[in-house]
């Protein structure tokens, strides 16, 4: 798990590097088909504060609270990846998982699934609620998803090193967008967005074998939880 989390913060550092070029060539060039699936965040991130929401790579929101605690969930790049949710399969309260570790599952209405890592350390001493059912009410969304667990963190300050912050972590949600569509394009074509909001359900468009790889891809491990 650890190799897994070094790779991917590598390849984050290297794909800042060609996303400013591509960038530079981009203004020069006009639009392209990068934008296809998400536009440009319309705000840059503040990074002169003192960081309270991060990113782990395999596309898990961390937001660390005054109490000590943290809530987690998935972000809404994986969220539209997985397609139109049909329930999220999540672990116990009173688990004790590792970061890398899988942590949930997202269920998609077309019977695919979608395992991420847990981003830090911890006790899980919460589960929403409206996840923890059998067929909880989901809708089509292209924001956020609510938090999915909290979490007593038992090694922030080290886990906090394998994750994105800022404009890092801003980076790497565009450096999916460009991943997906150099798979895509030019078949998927120019589908605009406004205000950096990903196209609802967006994995629902893939055929099988298309998705399957950009899971393997984009969201390693692909093992189901343990925790249960």
């Amino acid at each position: 798990m650890v190799l897994v989390l070094v790779l991917l913060t590598f390849a984050a550092f290297v794909a800042v590097g060609l996303l400013a070029s591509r960038r530079q060539q981009a203004a020069a060039e006009g639009p392209s088909t990068d934008e296809a699936l998400c536009a440009v965040p319309a705000v840059a991130p503040d990074v002169g504060t003192t960081p309270t929401y991060y990113l782990h790579p395999g596309h898990v929101w961390v937001r660390l609270t005054p109490d000590g605690l943290a809530s987690v969930g998935a972000s809404d790049f994986a969220a539209n990846f997985a397609g139109a949710l049909s329930g999220v399969d999540v672990p116990n309260e009173g688990a004790i998982l590792r970061q890398g570790e899988p942590a949930w599952t997202l269920l998609s209405a077309r019977n695919r699934q979608l395992t991420q890592a847990m981003p830090i350390d911890g006790e899980i001493v919460a589960v929403n609620r409206k996840f923890a059912g059998e067929r909880p009410p989901l809708t089509n969304r292209s924001q956020e998803m609510d938090w999915i667990l909290q979490v007593r963190p038992t090694r922030l300050r080290e886990d906090l090193q394998s994750l994105f912050s800022g404009a890092m972590a801003e980076t790497w949600k565009e450096v999916a967008g460009l991943r997906l569509n150099a798979a895509l394009s030019p078949a998927l074509g120019r589908i605009a967005n406004d205000g950096g909001v990903w196209l609802a359900n967006f994995g629902d468009m893939f055929d099988e074998p298309v998705w399957l790889a950009m899971r393997q891809d984009l969201f390693p491990p692909q093992d189901t939880p343990a925790t249960k």
